[in-house]
């Protein structure tokens, strides 16, 4: 099928008394078009009345609709509008509302307007344009107050618009890209004017009507939602060059100096503050750390509460695993042949894959060929403009048939009992949500390995023992695969939320929305077993430098979105908010030790301060020393031959790794601001497995 000629977006909620004349009225007037209506209605009432009336259009006009439930429903009428980007099959985009305020009469004009610019916009105080629809003072006011807010705050991007509040406009989208939108609010040209003020563009009169039927969604609370965001994308749009970047920390930097300079208190004085400062944030922050590192150690009640649930034979629950992959051929047949040695006797594997990954989609057809007899391996290929791997989880949930759903990456070595035991512990505890253990086994051999050995005992300490912690507490963001959710729950939660890390932003989801219970269970012999990423930072080869930074802007995303404050207790929300912000802050500390060591050593400072400046290597020396015993403890559960070099790699890289895991983290930060959401996949090669798969 050709592309059509441009894709109109329209999104709507609860219109349906309005779209089979919007339809019927755009037909009349254009033709070879694509609708994509963005639905965020509550129920079928909407979908079902575009259905009936695109029966009755010809066959030129292609209709499409994505109705968008639970964590799809992302960002209000924006994000309705960034996720009819994402879908569009046409480069010339159009947005209009569906209550026929917005004249389909005026279409034809508009797209003839984005032959020759980048952005075109029918404003309502252009000449020859009205307001007139605008319904009550209310509404009026708000939109006016917006209006001048937005020009106060963009006076050099809003130069020449007079509507920069229009939700009727077009735009060429080989020249804006979608995910560099922070999907927020009501109002999405206003980001896309921001963002990117060299677009070629223009307007056009509009004549704002009357709304058709329903009522109108601009209110007084989406002017308060506005007057929040507006100043995040200014603060965005400021920092969007390196130039300005660095403009503002020189400034920053220049006002510290200033401030001290003319601070009332002695040189010495300031000196002392900063320092004691420095020691106790660097002190709370590792004692934390040792705390939550050795709760699986010091808590009798965490033995028994790790330990999976021995099989009664009673199997409850159908599983679809599904195995989201790209680009995994060297991989995917052994997990898939791993999988099919499953002991439990009802369970479907969804192999989810990328359009063109010949190499891959080859793989799994080959061991469904040759080692599939019961036909339970199934393929989901799909085309994504920019696959991700909650796209592909969600393609694949869209015909999952299990009551349960787990999620295996495509390197993963999964236990042929694991599945029995999840029916088993589901049944016994009544959970919503299982998550089994996961161990990184390659801890490299040659100098150049020496941070394998620190990220294998990242995932040890993590599943043995935080984890648990987190269960207890009431909070579980949840890892990326040995996950297992029951499907009507997940169905109801819209799947995966579209996050760079969506198995978090899931657990958040269900912990808050939904007060899902959340069970773990962790033993060696059941842990899925993974390889490190074999380089720090080439990106090819699989580099653990990008991997964290997808995981820390992920995670920062989550933060800032502020979804884990609805957490019931005070004590959930200080754990999400310190959990989520972890990597963040043991980063600053990281920063912050060597002006510890500093100031011991060059530094006179009173004695109390100076012995305060010891604190922070007491949570350092315990967290090294327990580093030491897991991997004794690790080499002892997984039979791994742990050597000399491996302790050397532990206690010498320490400090290293954790400058490069503050990189990692500083590097999200600044392509958070910059709205840069590249996925960096991790390559594997299969080198936790004793042989390749062949």
């Amino acid at each position: 099928m050709t592309s059509p000629r441009a894709t109109i977006v329209i999104p709507c909620r609860h219109e349906e008394d309005n779209v089979g004349p919007l339809m019927r009225r755009l037909a009349a007037v254009v033709d070879d078009v694509e609708l994509l209506f963005v639905d965020d209605s509550d129920d079928d009432g909407t979908v079902a009345a575009i259905s009936n009336a695109a029966r009755e259009l010809p066959a030129t006009m292609r209709v499409r609709v994505f109705h968008r439930t639970g964590a799809q429903r992302v960002g209000g009428l924006a994000g309705a509008v960034v996720d009819g980007y994402r879908r569009a099959r046409a480069t010339r985009a159009l947005v209009m509302d569906a209550d026929l305020q917005h004249p389909p009469e005026l279409v034809p004009a508009m797209l003839a307007a984005l032959d020759d610019h980048d952005l075109v916009m029918a404003s309502r105080y252009r000449e020859g344009g009205t307001s007139g629809g605008l319904d009550g003072p209310l509404r009026q006011a708000v939109s006016t107050g917006s209006t001048l807010l937005a020009r106060a705050a963009f006076p050099v991007a809003l130069r020449g618009v007079t509507d920069p509040m229009t939700g009727f406009f077009g735009v060429r989208l080989d020249k804006v890209d979608p995910d560099r939108l922070r999907a927020r609010g009501f109002k999405i040209l206003l980001e896309i004017l921001a963002r990117y003020p060299r677009l070629r563009r223009t307007e056009l009169p509009l004549e704002f009507g009357a709304r058709l039927a329903g009522q109108s969604k601009g209110d007084l609370r989406q002017g308060l939602l506005y007057l929040r965001q507006l100043p995040s994308l200014r603060a965005t749009t400021w920092f969007a060059t390196p130039a300005a970047r660095w403009g503002t920390l020189l400034a920053l930097v220049a006002a510290l100096t200033a401030g001290l300079a003319a601070a009332p208190l002695s040189g010495a004085a300031v000196l002392a503050l900063l320092v004691t400062a420095v020691a106790v944030y660097n002190t709370v922050v590792g004692a934390l750390e040792v705390r939550w590192r050795l709760y699986g150690w010091r808590t009798p009640e965490a033995v028994s509460q790790m330990r999976w649930p021995f099989s009664d034979g009673v199997h409850q629950e159908r599983f679809t695993i599904i195995v989201p992959a790209l680009h995994e051929d060297l991989v995917i047949a052994g997990t898939l042949r791993h999988l099919l040695e499953q002991d439990h006797p009802d369970y479907e594997i969804l192999v989810s894959l990328c359009e063109g990954d010949d190499a891959t989609i080859a793989e799994v057809e080959r061991v469904r060929a040759g080692h599939d007899p019961h036909g339970r391996v199934r393929t989901v290929i799909r085309a994504y403009e920019r696959s991700n791997k909650p796209r592909q989880l969600n393609a694949a949930l869209a015909v999952a048939t299990g009551t349960v759903v787990g999620v295996v990456d495509a390197e993963d070595d999964v236990a042929p009992q694991l599945l029995t035991r999840v029916d088993t512990l589901l049944g016994r505890t009544g959970a919503d949500v299982v998550q089994g253990g996961v161990q990184l086994m390659t801890l490299g051999s040659r100098a150049r390995d020496w941070f394998k050995v620190h990220n294998v005992m990242e995932y040890f300490f993590w599943f043995t023992s935080r984890m648990f912690y987190q269960v207890r507490t009431g909070f579980v963001p949840l890892g990326g695969n040995t996950v297992f959710i029951r499907r009507a729950l997940l169905e109801k939660a819209g799947g995966w939320p579209d996050n760079l890390t969506e198995d978090c932003a899931l657990g958040v989801l269900l912990c808050t929305r939904y007060g899902a219970k959340v069970v773990a269970a962790y033993e060696p012999e059941l842990a899925t077993r993974e390889e490190v990423p074999q380089t720090i930072a080439n990106k090819r080869a699989g580099s653990l430098f990008w991997q964290r930074v997808r995981w820390n802007q992920g995670f920062l995303s989550i933060l800032l979105e502020g979804r884990w404050s609805a957490l019931p207790t005070l004590r959930q929300r200080v754990l999400a908010g310190y959990i989520l912000a972890t990597p963040f802050l043991q980063a600053f500390s990281a920063l912050l030790l060597p002006l510890s060591i500093a100031t011991i050593v060059w530094l006179k400072v009173p004695v109390f301060v100076a012995m305060l400046m010891y604190a922070p290597f007491l949570p350092i020396l315990i967290t090294l020393a327990t580093q030491v015993v897991g991997l004794r403890e690790f080499a002892r559960s997984y039979r791994q031959k742990v050597l000399w070099r491996h302790y050397a790699f532990l206690l010498a890289g320490a400090p290293v790794y954790q400058w490069v895991l503050m990189g990692a983290a500083f590097w999200a930060v600044w392509q958070h601001i910059d709205g840069n959401t590249t996925w960096h996949k991790t390559a594997h090669g299969g080198h936790h497995r004793p042989v390749l798969a062949s």
